[in-house]
């Protein structure tokens, strides 16, 4: 990987910083619901922070992934169970997410030392692009929903809609395009950046608009 790839690479993950203070200064003002995704964004600082300072030491930090998937997957499906709280969906989600955490530790407890398998990026990708697919059905179907441009759940579920959409792809092919082109697989990683960027934005925007209080259930 060149240097104009990796610098755009460790630049691209430093923009975690802005959802991050954001989340910081309006965190008290959350409720209960909405401080998950507060608790992401700082996960997701520490966890870039850490996968970082390895890097540079030049040690893997490949064990920080599965970590990650369960916290960002766990605290995602959260959110969306108070979204859903009059919804019999809302009462799966819990099974769902402790099945998914089963598989998350089988799935590196049986992997190579040091191997980075794609298929729990995958696996997480299709239950949170199911997640927010049923959140668009809830407001089509309702017509409740107005001005949904001033939800903060509506540019939470298409930031994670686009990221999601793009990156279940990339991980599930990633091992294969790097079998068959370097080059590739280096864009390829270089538009996954890209997406996570873009994940960044709408996180920040989500933090921005969360009123004081919403009155969720957890």
């Amino acid at each position: 990987m060149n240097s104009a790839f990796q610098t755009f690479l460790i630049y691209s993950s430093v923009v975690v910083i802005v959802p991050f203070l954001v989340a910081v200064i309006r965190f008290k003002k959350m409720d209960q619901a909405w401080r998950s995704l507060a608790l992401l964004i700082f996960f997701d600082f520490l966890v870039e922070a850490i996968g970082h300072i390895l890097y540079f030491l030049k040690i893997s930090n490949h064990f920080l992934w599965p970590i990650f998937i369960l916290i960002e997957f766990t605290l995602l499906a959260r959110i969306y169970k108070s979204e859903f709280k009059k919804m019999a969906i809302s009462r799966f989600i819990p099974i769902v997410t402790l099945l998914f955490i089963a598989y998350v530790i089988a799935d590196w407890l049986m992997a190579p030392n040091d191997d980075l398998s794609a298929l729990p990026h995958f696996t997480e990708g299709v239950l949170i692009l199911l997640l927010v697919l049923c959140y668009y059905y809830k407001n089509l179907s309702s017509f409740i929903e107005t001005q949904l441009e001033r939800q903060p759940m509506f540019w939470l579920s298409t930031g994670l809609f686009i990221y999601f959409s793009a990156n279940s792809v990339i991980f599930i092919f990633s091992n294969y395009i790097q079998m068959l082109s370097i080059n590739f697989f280096n864009l390829i990683w270089f538009t996954h950046s890209i997406f996570n960027i873009l994940l960044y934005i709408f996180y920040t925007l989500t933090v921005c608009l969360i009123p004081k209080k919403l009155n969720y259930n957890i």
